[in-house]
């Protein structure tokens, strides 16, 4: 199964350390706010999660992400 970063918007600083840290570009900080990933690129491969500094990103299986 296919797996996808999923983001904690309550602890998200908006520092951008993920969306340099995704291969994919699949990842970008919406207005200023907060990180989003894009689920049509995302590959899971959880890079955005190891590099995030506040641990908002957390990496699922399709299914179980929300």
């Amino acid at each position: 199964m296919r797996k996808i970063a999923v983001i904690d918007k309550g602890i998200c600083v908006a520092c951008g350390v993920c969306v340099k840290a995704c291969p994919r570009g699949a990842v970008a900080v919406y207005h200023g706010c907060y990180a989003v990933a894009d689920g049509a690129a995302c590959v899971g491969c959880g890079l955005c999660g190891k590099a995030c500094p506040t641990g908002c990103i957390t990496i699922l299986e399709r299914g179980d992400a929300k």
